[in-house]
């Protein structure tokens, strides 16, 4: 298969617009999209499992959702009809186990900038107080000027933008490793390193992009709030389902709208790209799993 390495460039405005583009894909879905967001709900869950193999779990098959989740909303692009299998579209030999790869890269970047940080803080701070900290963070509870006191001699800047630098690249390599293994059949290496030039390549739009989901999640936080208020108000102790419930969906919400985001921005950035172009890519997805299925 021709593997392309150009992309193409979008500016600030591009970025801003893609969240309200991506919003619309989401109002085209209707009921059977609700149905690929009832059973991505479900697969979710398995982060609920004992200890850290539940988040650990659901990190690696990450980019296999997110590889069914972009199928939907290429087809709803396409003014088509998406069917509840292609949420596993990427499950298929030879690709899904490359998504698996990228899955792994998620979580080792994830855990390399988280663990950055913490060396970085644990060498600012006093030794024993970590070591309290680390055996019983409840210790600081009632009396946390301590903690404080010595937050303050130190400093942060240096530890964040090492993790912020780690946290960048494996994102930045990601977000469009994912479409181009899916779509495209790319291997992984390649893939991660289009992306991140890809990204780099469309620092303005990525900006605008980030600007627009920040205002959203603002507007959220802020909804949820008055939310919280107001059943707290009205359900008094019986309150605290009703808010985890909320949270879920607004969670669940903003997920699909960074996906549907994911879908507008690779479309738009690599358009052109390939003989076969975004919207024909000659994968068959989840004709095993539906009566009705698409070929695409």
């Amino acid at each position: 298969m021709n593997q392309p390495t150009q992309f193409n460039k979008r500016s600030f405005g591009d970025g801003f617009r893609w969240v309200g583009q991506s919003a619309e894909l989401l109002g085209k879905g209707g009921a059977p999209l609700l149905t690929i967001i009832l059973i991505y709900f479900l697969v979710s869950l398995i982060q609920w499992l004992p200890g850290m193999f539940g988040p650990v779990l659901l990190t690696i098959i990450t980019p296999l959702l997110t590889a069914g989740l972009l199928t939907a909303f290429r087809v709803i692009d396409g003014g088509e009809r998406p069917q509840p299998g292609m949420l596993f579209a990427g499950w298929r030999a030879g690709v899904g186990s490359r998504l698996l790869v990228l899955g792994v890269w998620l979580l080792l970047g994830v855990l390399l900038a988280v663990g950055a940080l913490f060396l970085f803080v644990s060498s600012q701070f006093d030794p024993e107080l970590m070591r309290q900290l680390l055996e019983n963070p409840e210790a600081f509870e009632e009396n946390p000027e301590a903690l404080f006191a010595d937050i303050q001699g130190s400093s942060l800047l240096l530890g964040l933008v090492c993790s912020f630098v780690i946290f960048f690249i494996v994102i930045g390599g990601l977000y469009f490793a994912v479409p181009l293994v899916h779509f495209w059949e790319r291997p992984v290496g390649s893939s991660l390193q289009l992306s991140l030039r890809a990204v780099v390549g469309n620092l303005p739009a990525i900006i605008g992009f980030i600007i627009m989901m920040m205002a959203i999640l603002f507007a959220w936080g802020l909804m949820f709030g008055l939310i919280s208020l107001i059943v707290g108000l009205a359900l008094g102790p019986a309150a605290e389902l009703v808010l985890q419930i909320v949270m879920v969906i607004g969670t669940l919400f903003i997920q699909l709208l960074y996906a549907a985001t994911q879908w507008v921005a690779f479309k738009q950035i690599f358009e052109g790209s390939s003989p076969e172009s975004c919207v024909s890519s000659g994968i068959d997805v989840a004709r095993d799993s539906s009566s009705d299925s698409i070929e695409l």
